[in-house]
């Protein structure tokens, strides 16, 4: 009951208007606008919390109004002139002005043929059922298959391999022909050779050996007109997608090598040494010697006279380098969605390597997008308008847990968001007595969306991944909220 109190409350002070604004805004608050594409992208994409309870637009928008008062907080105080807001900022403009790059300069060069639509399109309506057995060697796998060729049954054989650990799932997948395609083309060109009940020879692969059956092969039929339609459109995306993926690969990797860049020993032992204690046991950062080998690393820098180990140079290219802490600023913004290997010491390094080179490619993709005006585009202004607000609105928040964690000497996350959410609730009450509220309720009533006062919605929202920054294509609800239902 208290819950719903508070946003009850926080509705205080809100003046309902019915008439829209001449922008289409669903909502004013002080000087900035919530307009209906910014909320039908925000909802849509979102996460489901306030898609499962009643009249889950305007839950939704109380949500976002709260944000906005919160950014507006932000900018009064002009947070937007601190390090950790533009660093923010600046790698989200970055991400939208390549990625208007690609869009400006690659997407017009690729071409799709009605034959190749037409393939995709087929292989989306095939099902697919297969099996296989695996064996790690060569002579084992080679025994069975010369069981199967004596007349063994492939079911029995089968059956054999599965125990405790190893389950029928592991063994078996029922998938479409243009999924498999996508995520394992050579299995998919060795099913493409096979008759329904029959097997493959061994296939090599770097784990071991498979030998395939085609256990089931299903075609389809499009029930309808629409259905056709919504297909091939699906199938032209998908080849849209390979071919500009292959393209900005091209374009990267001689960006890549015309950068002559190369990766400082000394001062990636550093940054291996540092990371490590955040993604390692103290066992195998004693057992890998990179105590001792930070020492050493320091050692050498501290012979050359310098002290401030953050400026050191990581990476140096034809025009220039990256410092240390130009790298860490990177891999904080990224951190919740990198993983490292940690197998072992050569794993954990190959793995660190890998995202000090995916660091130098979003500094060259950034850089160009600068130098040919992107962002200054329209479109990019347009878009970091709305990605401004949700920005700021972290900003503050952050800034509001920091300041409980450095009052506090120790305190955990239940207490952390307890406090939080006295906060920011005294917070909101402040600022909505400052700051006049304006809603159309005739519009956001007319807003159709897909998903409304269903408990039994689920969260159905990606990150893209392919660009500068893993990010949502819109701004969306902070998840934080849910806790306030």
């Amino acid at each position: 009951m208290m819950k719903y109190f508070l946003i009850i409350l926080l509705s205080l002070n809100v003046i309902i208007e019915a008439a829209a604004e001449p922008d289409s805004a669903v909502a004013s608050i002080g000087n900035l606008r919530i307009s209906k594409d910014e909320f039908i992208n925000g909802y849509e994409f979102g996460p489901s919390f306030y898609k499962k309870v009643n009249n889950s637009k305007k839950v939704f928008l109380d949500f976002l109004v709260n944000e906005k008062l919160l950014a507006l907080d932000g900018y009064s105080k002009k947070l937007d002139t601190s390090q950790n807001y533009k660093n923010i900022y600046n790698t989200f403009l970055s991400d939208i002005a390549s990625e208007e790059m690609f869009k400006k300069e690659f997407l017009p060069k690729i071409k799709i043929t009605s034959a190749e639509i037409d393939t995709v399109a087929k292989q989306k309506l095939i099902n697919l059922e297969i099996d296989w057995i695996y064996n790690s060697n060569q002579s084992s796998i080679a025994s069975i298959l010369n069981q199967l060729k004596k007349g063994a049954s492939f079911d029995s054989l089968w059956n054999k391999q599965l125990n405790e650990s190893i389950t029928k799932d592991d063994r078996y997948m029922k998938t479409t022909r243009f999924l498999l395609g996508e995520k394992n083309p050579l299995l998919a060109s060795v099913v493409d050779t096979l008759r329904v009940g029959t097997y493959s020879l061994p296939i090599k692969t770097n784990d071991g050996f498979y030998i395939v059956r085609l256990k089931n092969f299903d075609y389809r039929l499009t029930a309808s007109e629409g259905e056709e339609i919504k297909v091939r459109q699906e199938s032209k995306n998908a080849l849209k997608l390979k071919k500009s993926e292959l393209l900005s690969s091209v374009y990267i990797d001689s960006l890549m090598r015309d950068s002559n860049s190369t990766i400082k020993r000394k001062a990636f032992q550093i940054l291996r040494s540092y990371l490590a204690k955040s993604f390692i046991s103290k066992e195998k950062y004693s057992d890998w010697k990179l105590g001792t080998i930070l020492k050493s690393a320091i050692n050498y820098y501290d012979s050359l006279g310098i002290k401030s180990y953050s400026k050191i140079e990581l990476i140096e290219t034809k025009n220039g380098s990256i410092s240390l802490s130009e790298f860490l600023n990177w891999f904080q913004l990224r951190s919740q969605y990198i993983k490292m290997k940690d197998g072992s010491f050569e794993d954990f390094s190959r793995s660190l390597e890998s995202h000090v080179w995916l660091m130098l490619r979003d500094n060259l993709l950034a850089s160009e997008a600068k130098k040919k005006g992107y962002n200054s585009n329209k479109e990019v202004i347009s878009q970091m308008r709305l990605w401004n607000d949700k920005i700021m609105y972290a900003t503050v928040k952050n800034q509001l847990i920091n300041s409980i964690t450095l009052n506090s000497k120790e305190v955990n996350n239940s207490e952390i968001e307890i406090e939080l959410n006295k906060r920011i609730f005294k917070k909101l009450v402040e600022l909505k007595k400052k700051h006049r509220i304006k809603i159309d309720t005739k519009l956001l009533s007319s807003i159709e969306v897909s998903e409304e006062n269903n408990p039994n919605a689920i969260d159905f929202y990606f990150v893209k991944r392919g660009g500068l920054i893993p990010r949502t294509p819109y701004p969306i609800l902070d998840i934080y909220w849910a806790g306030w239902l």
